[in-house]
């Protein structure tokens, strides 16, 4: 069975649309739980990256099977090397404990501010990220990606006492 490549072009250019208008047009909710207030990855971004890559691999594998020329060595790196980047870009779970903000990622170091360390709330991008600036150096990202925004920064305010510098 073959794909008419216009065909699929055109649903993969469907789903991306949805996925950005989607993700923009949803806020997400943040979650109480015991170590504090958590705002993950909206649910839209989570579930694109659950089935874009495995179709994105499927794409690579159903073009190598059925492609009549062999393939650069290169082709498979840069491959390995994209589904490697988007994994690690993974936007990280951000926590308001009771003393500090916490930004956990997959398969990068954890980052930590406490309250009394936070030096300025900026907003970022039109007001769709905001930074969280330590004076310890560290800075935590609250994205467009991540749930909850206006719940997130007026938290943060009541939590630090500082205002967001627009």
């Amino acid at each position: 069975m073959h794909f008419d490549p216009g065909i699929l072009r055109s649903v993969a250019f469907a789903v991306i649309l949805l996925i950005v208008f989607g993700s923009r047009l949803t806020t997400g909710s943040s979650r109480q739980t015991a170590d504090g207030l958590v705002f993950g990855i909206k649910p839209v971004i989570v579930w694109a990256r659950v089935i874009i890559l495995p179709v994105l691999i499927f794409f690579v594998i159903y073009a190598l099977k059925f492609n009549r020329q062999a393939a650069p060595w290169w082709v498979f790196l840069l491959f390995f090397a994209a589904i490697v980047f988007i994994i690690v870009q993974m936007p990280g779970t951000i926590t308001l404990t009771p003393t500090a903000i916490t930004q956990r990622y997959w398969f990068q170091p954890s980052k930590t501010i406490q309250y009394n360390e936070v030096m300025a709330i900026q907003a970022a991008q039109a007001g769709r990220m905001t930074r969280v600036l330590g004076d310890n150096r560290v800075r935590i990202a609250h994205t467009q990606n991540h749930s909850a925004a206006n719940e997130f920064r007026q938290e943060l305010e009541r939590r630090t006492g500082k205002r967001l510098i627009a």
